[in-house]
């Protein structure tokens, strides 16, 4: 069932142009009774072809039409025709002869007078289109009662043409008809040409900008000799000579049937190269049989045509089932597709319209032929490939696309969890290294002051009250180290906290006010152990000079932001003394700015006599904060 629904596309197309072509066909007949019944003789090239004198009068046979010239004879070059009717005055306004199709040269005459002359009818004859033709029949040649029409025909190649059925009426109501037939034979014609030409430029633009797909070479290849056969029937004398003329048009007929034929193979797969071969091979026998009829010195004027065209006529009826296979085949594998259906569908177009000239061609002459408009399905299924192929391709990227961001979402997050791995790794790894610095500074510091403390126990002169204030400041010092190791965060606001905790009660002690200026809502977070250790030590230095040496009664300790900076400042209302002499020194000055160095901090001492100490240090922001 899926197969049938996939073939349906086929089905309908060709319903569908088969039924305008009929329509159309039909509007070529006018609302009058055809005439059918004539008489016909072999005849001469008269001495005066202004004037018809009949002169074999015995010599006349009747025939139906439609009729093939070689029915009366074909050996000679010129048949006669005639039809006798009556006419009263006043029966027709504006009586004509409208004959839809007459594939030759014709002179004709009413009542022995010339009246129309169709292409050239002296030896020799010219080419002439294959369309209709609306001839007005002059009212003052008409005679009461009997009337003569009569015409010669004379065709380029001897043993060819034929003459369909034709009517008489008023010229304006065989006008339509006129106009449908030419829209047959001509304007369907100009629209396919135009468009194949289109879709050849198109596909060569596509061959230049370094495309070498199989389907493009070969429309490429096939298109030129669609374009050869509606520019045959468009313009038949556009190549002079007879012989080369029917040799170009049995040569296209011959590179239609090969190159369609690779041409549809290309849409599945890369031809076969012994498909390929026999193709060419094909080609060429085809094309030395046409260039050795039409030019073949002693072959009779029928052979010239007919060895081509039964050629053409038997091996298109051959390999035409070998192209639908592989059309079925194509279709099979992309039942799915509804664009690869019409695909088929637009291919099978010219062998439907084969089909169909081969049967009406069998039966009797044609009016008209669909073979020069039929190369139109071939640009339309080539048009249809390359925009099921392009349809296919952004399918295939949206995939990828879509593979590849999940691919590179994946990638992310691996990236993401890695640098996460190595992010807490180095962290590790720095704060295991600041806490060995730490331990280290530990070892000089408290380990010292330790040694240092034992040194004064056994010392005799040292008294308890010294003993004891060096206990406390290396108390206060291992407690400055173990607060800066517990922020994991490293958050130096709450080891500030911890540090006010420790300095509040010696300062109340010592009879000192301590004005905190240290905003609880200040962001201090991001410093390593190391530096928040550093920067509270430098504020223990501050305050222990305050105490020991500035005989102050109120020390103030602020922390700001400024810009990309963190300023700490340590401010006392003692005595102060003058930075640029020995008592710098003895306020440990340069101890503090040796510990902002190696922070890469600021350090500014201010100070004069009686006017108090302020001691501010500014350090950059963590990376987290800057």
């Amino acid at each position: 069932m899926s197969l049938l629904r996939a073939l349906l596309p086929t089905f309908l197309l060709a319903s569908v142009f088969l039924s305008v072509v009929t329509w159309l066909e039909r509007g070529t007949r006018p609302n009058l009774p055809a005439i059918t019944r004539i008489e016909a003789r072999p005849a001469e090239l008269p001495a005066d072809l202004g004037q018809w004198h009949d002169e074999e009068p015995l010599a006349w046979k009747p025939f139906e039409l439609p009729l093939k010239v070689c029915r009366i004879r074909c050996t000679t070059p010129y048949t006669a025709w005639r039809y006798r009717f009556q006419y009263q005055h006043g029966d027709l306004a504006d009586p004509a002869l409208y004959f839809p199709f007459i594939d030759a040269n014709i002179a004709l005459y009413l009542n022995g007078s010339l009246i129309e002359m169709k292409g050239r009818v002296a030896d020799p004859p010219s080419v002439y289109r294959y369309d209709g033709r609306l001839i007005r029949l002059p009212v003052e040649l008409l005679r009461q009662g009997d009337n003569e029409v009569a015409w010669l025909l004379t065709i380029e190649r001897r043993g060819t043409g034929s003459v369909m059925s034709f009517y008489l009426g008023n010229y304006a109501e065989l006008e339509a008809p006129l106009r449908n037939m030419s829209w047959l034979t001509d304007d369907l014609v100009q629209g396919s040409f135009w468009l194949q030409l289109a879709a050849l430029l198109f596909a060569l633009v596509m061959i230049l900008r370094g495309s070498r797909e199989r389907v493009l070479l070969w429309f490429a290849a096939v298109s030129p000799f669609w374009l050869t056969i509606a520019l045959w029937h468009l313009v038949p004398d556009w190549i002079v000579s007879t012989a080369l003329r029917f040799a170009a048009l049995y040569v296209s007929l011959f590179g239609i049937i090969t190159f369609s034929l690779l041409f549809v193979v290309s849409i599945l797969e890369s031809p076969p190269r012994w498909l390929t071969r026999s193709a060419i091979t094909y080609f060429v026998l085809g094309t030395l049989l046409s260039l050795g009829a039409s030019f073949w010195p002693d072959l009779d004027g029928y052979w010239r045509i007919a060895l081509p065209h039964y050629a053409v006529k038997w091996s298109a009826m051959l390999i035409l089932p070998y192209v639908v296979f592989r059309l079925y085949g194509y279709l099979d594998r992309q039942r799915d597709s509804l664009m690869a259906q019409w695909t088929l569908a637009a291919a099978l177009l010219p062998a439907i319209c084969g089909v169909h000239d081969a049967v009406r061609g069998t039966l009797g002459p044609m009016a008209f032929a669909l073979y020069p408009i039929s190369g139109i399905g071939i640009s339309i299924a080539f048009c249809l490939e390359l925009g099921r192929r392009v349809l296919a391709n952004q399918a295939r990227m949206a995939r990828y696309s879509e593979e590849l961001a999940a691919t590179v979402q994946a990638r992310e997050e691996e990236l993401a969890e890695n640098y996460a791995k190595l992010k807490v790794a180095d962290r590790e790894h720095a704060l295991a290294l600041e806490r060995q610095r730490i331990m280290q500074d530990m070892h000089d510091g408290v380990a010292g002051q330790l040694t240092a403390l034992v040194y004064l126990a056994n010392d005799a002169n040292v008294g308890r009250t010294q003993i004891i204030e060096a206990v406390r400041a290396g108390l206060v010092d291992m407690r400055l180290v173990l607060d800066s190791l517990s922020q994991q965060g490293g958050d130096l606001a709450v080891a500030l906290g911890a540090f006010r905790g420790r300095i509040e009660p010696l300062l109340r002690a010592n009879g000192i006010q301590l004005i905190w200026g240290v905003d609880r809502h200040l962001d201090l977070q991001g410093f390593s152990p190391e530096v928040m250790l550093g920067v509270l030590r430098i504020l223990q230095e501050a305050l222990s000079n305050a105490v020991k040496h500035a005989n102050a009664r109120c020390i103030e300790l602020h922390a700001v932001r400024s810009d990309d900076r963190f300023v700490f400042s340590v401010v006392d209302n003692g005595q102060g003394f003058v930075p640029s002499n020995g008592a710098a020194n003895h306020y440990g000055v340069s101890g503090m700015t040796a510990r902002a160095h190696k922070l890469g901090a600021n350090l500014s001492v201010e100070s004069a006599i009686g006017s108090g100490t302020r001691v501010q240090l500014e350090i950059a922001l963590p990376p987290g904060l800057a």
